[in-house]
């Protein structure tokens, strides 16, 4: 039996649903037919025979308020639509669906044919959902990409047989942006991988640094998601008979399979990092060692330098014709001495 409005909501001083982005009738086989917001009234929302609507709101309308207020949908499910709640959560109450999942922020001009996955700009937003079996009201403050791919698969062939349906779609393509996005980190992330295993290290810590923080950026969504879809399903019966129960059970699976992905990405890219550090340190230890070698060298001839600068009555070859020469020998055979002292020690042996 179809919900009723509240009868308590105040009259509209408006016509139509003047907060609505689009409306959509589905018929019995779950195609889509768009109908004019500004023509309709809550009244054209009842549930009507082997059909039902979709209707989608713009938080960021001040009347928005006052048409989710007579729309036929329970206070409980009211409240969670206009609420500024920016946390996951689903719940179920006898034949309705309310909460709020997460999403992608749409930019405006984007394909999103073309490009699937995530760029460095986009964030997230929140998604305030009610559904019931003739019913779904879906409603934000930003547009959102997986609601947007929803739509226009909606305005092609796509069918959706049932509010829950397309919520599950609008799910899907959340998963569908996370997976592309998973894809493309981990080529990315075998390119550097290569260069590493190659020795040529140049800006892989840069980019390491960036590929782990967009990893971060798909986990945490994915997360939240993942935790309140397992949590609803624990609330509710395994035999329970509502589609809601299905339809979250297939999402649980994809999102499992997505996170692990995800999460194999963050430790190929921790450890990928940890032996870029490690060449790293090696390599500087070795231009060390080269320099000390180095200094260690040239300190005795350094020293012979300094005795025979000193000027003071009583230096050797000071009125000799060849004590520039004996000098210079003195000092080079000083170097060898002490090259010869480290390699019986070891010290100046390759690593």
């Amino acid at each position: 039996m179809p919900l009723s409005a509240d009868p308590e909501a105040p009259a509209s001083p408006f016509a139509g649903l003047p907060a609505a982005l689009w409306l959509y009738r589905f018929d019995a086989e779950g195609r889509a037919r768009i109908l004019d917001a500004a023509k309709c009234g809550p009244s054209a929302l009842d549930a009507f025979a082997d059909g039902w609507h979709w209707l989608h709101l713009d938080l960021s309308d001040a009347r928005s308020a006052q048409v989710v207020a007579m729309l036929p949908i329970p206070d409980d499910a009211r409240t969670a639509l206009v609420s500024p709640d920016t946390h996951v959560n689903l719940q179920l109450e006898d034949d309705a669906a309310h909460g709020v999942f997460v999403d992608w922020v749409h930019q405006r001009g984007v394909d999103l044919a073309a490009e699937g996955q995530l760029r460095g700009d986009d964030g997230i937003g929140w998604l305030h959902f009610a559904a019931t079996p003739g019913l779904l009201v879906t409603a934000r403050r930003q547009a959102l990409r997986s609601v947007e791919a929803a739509r226009r698969g909606m305005a092609g062939d796509m069918r959706a047989g049932s509010p829950v349906r397309l919520l599950e779609v609008i799910a899907d393509h959340f998963a569908d942006t996370v997976e592309r996005s998973s894809d493309s980190l981990s080529v990315r992330l075998d390119r550097i991988e290569d260069r590493v295993l190659a020795d040529s290290i140049g800006e892989e810590r840069r980019d390491l640094a960036q590929l782990r923080h967009q990893t971060v950026r798909l986990h945490r969504p994915l997360t939240a998601m993942r935790r309140v879809l397992k949590q609803f399903e624990q609330r509710h019966p395994a035999d329970a008979e509502h589609e809601l129960l299905s339809a979250v059970s297939r999402l649980n699976q994809r999102f499992d399979d997505l996170d692990g992905d995800v999460g194999t990405l963050q430790e190929r890219a921790r450890l990928l990092q940890d032996e870029v550090a490690a060449k790293l340190a090696e390599r500087t230890n070795r231009h060390l060692y080269v320099l000390s070698m180095i200094t260690a060298l040239l300190l005795p001839p350094s020293l012979v330098a300094g005795i025979f600068g000193m000027n003071l009555p009583g230096l050797p070859f000071a009125h000799g014709t060849h004590g520039l020469v004996f000098a210079l020998l003195l000092g080079a055979a000083s170097s060898v001495a002490v090259y010869l002292m480290l390699r019986r020690m070891g010290v100046a042996r390759s690593t």
